[in-house]
């Protein structure tokens, strides 16, 4: 698995313009994704998320975005030292007007080194139930 990526995609009922705060904005991401967050929205801004649920590590993540084109695309690329090298890989975000809501792919690219396979499938259990709360949001809001 290791060198890889996840892919997932999800049609979300709300414009593309809210998909993008969702997914970019701290005081967004800490209602669907993570426990608290620090977001500069922007290419090279920092991003730094937290969880505090049990099982969760200690941990603060890390990361920058490395593209931000609103309300279209975005990545960031991140870890924390319980990753390979402190290296989660680069999560991209790709957002389509369907209808009334928004299409959105996620790709989740892993480093290409070795040690990933662990951390890949709990991402792959992950990535769904955090799509599932992002949509729940979204409908609710």
């Amino acid at each position: 698995m290791s060198g890889s990526g996840l892919q997932f995609a999800v049609e979300l009922a709300a414009a593309p313009e809210r998909v993008f705060a969702a997914l970019t904005e701290a005081r967004l991401l800490g209602r669907w994704f993570c426990d608290a967050c620090e977001s500069e929205p922007r290419v090279n801004g920092r991003l730094v998320m937290r969880w505090t649920r049990p099982g969760s590590s200690r941990q603060p993540f890390e990361a920058r975005w490395v593209e931000f084109s609103p309300p279209l695309r975005a990545a960031y690329q991140g870890g924390h030292g319980d990753y390979p090298d402190g290296d989660a890989g680069r999560v991209w975000f790709a957002l389509a007007a369907a209808g009334a809501g928004t299409r959105l792919e996620l790709r989740h690219e892993l480093p290409k080194r070795p040690g990933y396979d662990a951390h890949a499938e709990t991402w792959r259990a992950a990535w769904p139930r955090a799509l599932d709360r992002l949509a729940t949001l979204l409908a609710s809001a």
